[in-house]
């Protein structure tokens, strides 16, 4: 094994990859002898593998600052190197042909999140890129100018550049159990507040009572005691501990901050609360359907039972009201193993932004969920890691072009 590389990528998540693609492509100043990647998993590209439900929801049609949480100036520049960047083009040329839905979000041709992860480690191996697994870094050090890389295995590497892509704290399972921040606070950089996003929510027994397994269309609103934070419309799962669903992923990401969170779910959104009110008036009036079974056909039946029980006035209106307001108190997470995306990370205060090099440490860049940026449901955390692994990588290369100029 060569003992010294130009570039050391610790990490074979998306920004990882990503970071090696870009380092290879084009007029590469790199051969493969100069480029080592570190993988503590037995593949690459573990998390990717599981995303969009084994789908592969790998970016979205829209993208902007409004789909991040982050320093603003930071998001606002990564959206340009985005722009720049042309993310899907790229992917499309490396043989990800990709397919976009009603909603935005982009998945590949064959909806399978694997045969994107099989197309990139190809382009790798073609590349004869060399990938060491079961090497979890656990030191990072500076050695007179260069960076000594060490793994729990206690072998030693070095490098004059070093990618930490090392992910976050979400999704032990694959091998993120957030221990490596402390690579890159060696070297000064500080490490926010972790909080699971993307993540199930637990509440209050009451609102959930023999409703697990229970799945409804639903706008979602967010808020802290009376705060309203955010809102989101699609799915709500109702489970033995709380709720589900992609709504409740979309809004998850402010209630982990949130002192006392609640989630009012409106349901039948599409349909205005007179309509609904004037149906149940005629229901009550025809005296056919008993007073618990009232939602029988408009509502899934343990759902409409549910609502009936919170109401005290049984009129329309008043149940109407409580179809379009139905309250469940948030009391916490399923925590870190279930999110999809870490809230929190290296703080960017210390990173330039258009390059995600380190501004504390010559040579040192830090990629991907890493940092203390995160996305919303639908693509967006993939496409920061992708897009700001490929601006590392062209930093790296224009250091060693210009300085061979």
């Amino acid at each position: 094994m060569k003992e010294k590389y130009k570039v050391i990528i610790i990490g074979g998540g998306a920004s990882g990859v990503a970071c090696a693609l870009e380092i290879f492509s084009g007029a590469a100043p790199f051969s493969s002898e100069d480029v080592l990647i570190l993988e503590a998993n037995d593949r690459l590209l573990k998390k990717l593998s599981a995303s969009g439900n084994g789908q592969g929801n790998i970016g979205n049609a829209c993208v902007s600052e409004k789909n991040y949480s982050g320093d603003e100036r930071f998001v606002a520049q990564f959206i340009r190197n985005y722009e720049d960047a042309r993310l899907i083009e790229y992917l499309n040329a490396l043989g990800v042909l990709t397919v976009t839905e009603k909603n935005g979000r982009i998945y590949p041709m064959s909806m399978q999140a694997n045969s994107v992860t099989d197309i990139l480690r190809y382009y790798l191996a073609a590349k004869n890129a060399k990938i060491l697994f079961g090497e979890k870094v656990v030191e990072v050090s500076d050695r007179n100018g260069v960076f000594q890389v060490t793994s729990q295995n206690g072998n030693k590497f070095m490098a004059e550049n070093v990618v930490l892509s090392f992910g976050g704290k979400a999704g032990s399972q694959f091998g993120t159990d957030g221990t490596s921040y402390a690579l890159a606070e060696k070297f000064g950089h500080k490490t926010t507040k972790l909080y699971p996003s993307l993540v199930q929510l637990k509440t209050e027994k009451a609102a959930i009572k023999g409703l697990n397994g229970v799945k409804e269309r639903a706008k979602l609103s967010l808020f802290d005691r009376d705060k309203f934070l955010k809102s989101a419309s699609g799915d709500i799962l109702f489970t033995e501990y709380g709720i589900s669903g992609n709504a409740v992923f979309q809004i998850s990401d402010k209630a982990v901050t949130a002192e006392s969170p609640v989630v009012v779910a409106e349901f039948l959104p599409e349909i205005g609360e007179d309509v609904i009110a004037r149906e149940i008036e005629r229901r009550l009036k025809a005296k056919i359907i008993g007073k618990e079974d009232i939602f029988t056909g408009i509502l899934n039946k343990k759902l409409g039972q549910a609502i009936t029980r919170t109401v005290k006035s049984f009129d329309g209106n008043t149940l109407a009201h409580a179809v379009k307001n139905y309250r469940v108190n948030v009391t916490g997470t399923l925590g870190f193993n279930y999110a999809q995306v870490t809230k929190g990370g290296i703080s960017t205060a210390d990173i330039d932004s258009k390059t995600y090099r380190s501004k504390l440490k010559k040579g040192l860049y830090i990629v991907g969920e890493a940092l203390d940026v995160d996305g919303e449901c639908g693509g967006y955390n993939l496409t920061f890691a992708f897009v700001s692994g490929m601006a590392a990588a062209k930093d790296i290369k224009n250091g060693y072009i210009n300085h061979k100029l």
